[in-house]
């Protein structure tokens, strides 16, 4: 079965900027689509969506 979430990073300055998508690649997610968005005062973040194949239980 596959599973999809969404996972942002931030530009510098903010707490943990990469960490969430650092630790669901560590987990075996895989990023299958990337798109900017806004973040306010002229920065731009990253949502990524990523996908895993997890067996059928």
């Amino acid at each position: 079965m596959k599973q999809q979430k969404v996972v942002r990073t931030y530009p510098k300055g903010y707490l943990n900027p990469t960490s969430a998508l650092s630790d669901a690649l560590n987990s075996g997610w895989v990023v299958v689509m990337s798109n900017p968005f806004d973040c306010g005062k002229g920065e731009k973040g990253t949502e990524y969506i990523l996908e895993k194949t997890t067996p059928n239980k």
